[in-house]
């Protein structure tokens, strides 16, 4: 079987779950403790999703600090957008295939 990895980058958190939620990729329930919970899955295909989030640069400023633990400089800077990892056998929904990029050097991969 064949499997394909689907890097997506969305404007924000609220745009990626709207997204998933359209194409039957999220769904919300309520438990019998009456907790409300979120399940991310791709139904019928084999596959998996991956909600990666917010991704940071690697430009942040450490220091040690007096008590030899590090300390933070400066804040590391935001990479724009939110990011989710999809690996289907099956083919990307329509209209998440706007949503895609190809990234150089991925930030976390299916292993």
């Amino acid at each position: 079987m064949t499997y394909t990895t689907y890097f997506l980058k969305f404007a924000s958190q609220e745009e990626a779950e709207t997204k998933l939620e359209e194409v039957g990729y999220k769904t919300t329930y309520t438990d019998l403790d009456e907790t409300e919970r979120v399940v991310y899955r791709i139904p019928d295909v084999p596959g998996d999703i991956d909600i990666v989030g917010e991704i940071y640069n690697n430009d942040g400023v450490y220091a040690t600090g007096e008590d030899g633990f590090p300390v933070v400089v400066t804040e590391p800077t935001k990479k724009e957008g939110f990011h989710i990892n999809i690996i289907t056998s099956g083919e990307l929904p329509e209209e998440l295939g706007g949503y895609t990029v190809t990234p150089q050097n991925p930030y976390r991969v299916f292993a």
